[in-house]
């Protein structure tokens, strides 16, 4: 069950994963291309305010453009003709020739005319140097010749914040898939502790049923191996024994049968309108015979009315018979056995009281348990330890409860509780 366990858990963190990842990919891919679109945006404004500087200034001004190359990471050269103006933030090395290449693309791929009309391109370039780059290159008419303006925005500043944004949110993308993990591992064993719970009973469920029908099987063949030596008399009693031990299994099957049903959810249930009274003079006057051979005491106490319920009366019937049948063995004699009804609010309790050992606290719920026998009942061979636990099933079926508790004196009293 673990190894199913870790296998659900990796394969609900790898799918959820990878979902999350892509969709994590999927929004930095468009945030980053948001920011570069709006950063190419304001290099195209960066653009227009220099080139309507340029057109209505006589004269240019060196500081003008170093303020703007401060407020924008901008590299800006300006020349007349073939005549070099100025040029700001400008390393003859490195952005010297990303200028030349920009106004070779220009003319190349944007026809920038060689005389004064007016002109201007925007585009994307990396430099012989890998350096990616937005670049720009203007013609400003200015009387019978024209200003010619080289703008370069280097996109380094740009790519380290999106590497910062992508370290950032690949950190929280790797905790987040850590915590679905952990989640997955978690919801994985609560979802799986019910299976693992109903496969410990099943497994010991097997086991003591094999250790019940082992018992009685032994007994039928050591009677069928002695009964092939044995003459007159003695083949009577060995096929009596068969006989007895071949019934046993029978009622031990039928009762794992009834437990197997009520698991697989099998268990037909045929509810309609009853009366419990009757359902208890049934029961009465079923097990009065059976009490008087025990020497048993058996008692009914009925109210002046009792109101129907919907239930299934044969399996309201089963119960009662196994209550019955439990106190009448476990009674000794001269002993008492009371069967009742009564009403508490909206429920219907019914109760089988007896004047037997009683049943210790700490067995008061083992009892139910299926196979399980009290130390009293651990030398009757009659029974096996299913009875209470297919009476407990009867009862939840219902949307009931079955409990025992202690009966005043001396006993134990076993109370099914009906909506």
């Amino acid at each position: 069950m673990k190894r199913l366990r870790i296998k659900l858990t990796a394969f609900n963190t790898l799918i959820t994963g990878t979902i999350l990842l892509c969709l994590t990919a999927l929004c930095l891919g468009i945030s980053e291309e948001s920011g570069r679109a709006e950063a190419f945006q304001n290099f195209g404004t960066q653009l227009a305010t220099a080139a309507t500087y340029l057109q209505g200034q006589e004269r240019v001004r060196m500081q003008w453009f170093s303020q703007l190359e401060s407020a924008g990471n901008l590299h800006a050269a300006v020349t007349d003709g073939d005549y070099p103006l100025f040029s700001v933030g400008f390393d003859p090395e490195r952005t010297g020739s990303a200028a030349d290449m920009a106004r070779v693309i220009a003319a190349r791929e944007y026809g920038m005319p060689k005389g004064s009309q007016s002109f201007s391109c925007i585009f994307s370039m990396t430099a012989e140097d890998g350096t990616d780059y937005f670049a720009a290159v203007a013609k400003i008419p200015k009387g019978d010749s024209a200003l010619e303006l080289t703008l370069l925005r280097p996109l380094e500043d740009l790519e380290q914040r999106f590497v910062r944004q992508r370290l950032r949110v690949g950190l929280g993308a790797a905790v987040a898939v850590g915590l679905l993990g952990a989640f997955s591992w978690g919801f994985t064993g609560r979802v799986l502790r019910p299976v693992a719970e109903s496969r410990q009973r099943q497994n010991r469920f097997i086991a003591a049923a094999s250790h019940e029908l082992r018992t009685p099987l032994t007994s039928i063949l050591s009677a069928a191996a002695a009964m092939e030596r044995a003459e007159g008399a003695d083949r009577e009693t060995f096929s009596q024994v068969i006989a007895r031990e071949g019934r046993r299994m029978g009622q031990l099957i039928e009762d794992m049968l009834a437990l197997a049903s009520a698991d697989s959810g099998g268990w037909q249930m045929h509810k309609r309108p009853v009366e419990p009274d009757m359902l208890l003079l049934e029961c009465y006057e079923t097990f009065a015979p059976q009490a008087r051979e025990r020497g048993l005491v058996l008692r009914l106490l009925l109210p002046e009315e009792s109101p129907k319920i919907t239930a299934d009366p044969d399996r309201i019937s089963q119960a009662l018979s196994i209550l019955m049948d439990n106190a009448l063995s476990y009674t000794p004699s001269p002993g008492t056995v009371t069967l009742g009804l009564q009403t508490v609010g909206r429920k219907l309790r019914i109760f089988v009281a007896d004047t037997g050992p009683g049943v210790p606290d700490g067995e008061k719920k083992q009892i139910f348990q299926r196979f399980h026998r009290s130390e009293t009942a651990r030398t009757d061979r009659n029974h096996f330890g299913l009875g209470l636990s297919i009476a407990a099933e009867i009862a939840a079926a219902h949307q009931g409860r079955l409990w025992v508790e202690d009966n005043p004196g001396s006993g134990a009293v076993f109370i099914l509780e009906l909506p």
